[in-house]
């Protein structure tokens, strides 16, 4: 009986590591995932303003 217990301890303990270990993986996905998604979309927006600005730029310099 002392076994049984004794490898029913060691067992949960080997499975809430491994749950640990991959839950530490996806959170670094979801991170990695999130921090792409923002960059992307501030370059996006980059772009538009950038593009914006030079579109004012040209009307003020064609009403010169």
């Amino acid at each position: 009986m002392d076994n049984a217990r004794l490898l029913d301890e060691r067992l949960r303990r080997i499975i809430r590591e491994i749950g640990g270990s991959a839950g530490e993986e996806i959170k670094k996905n979801l991170l990695n995932d999130f921090g792409e998604r923002v960059r992307s979309a501030l370059e996006e927006y980059a772009q538009r303003e950038t593009l914006r600005l030079l579109l004012a730029l040209k009307k003020a310099v064609d009403r010169a």
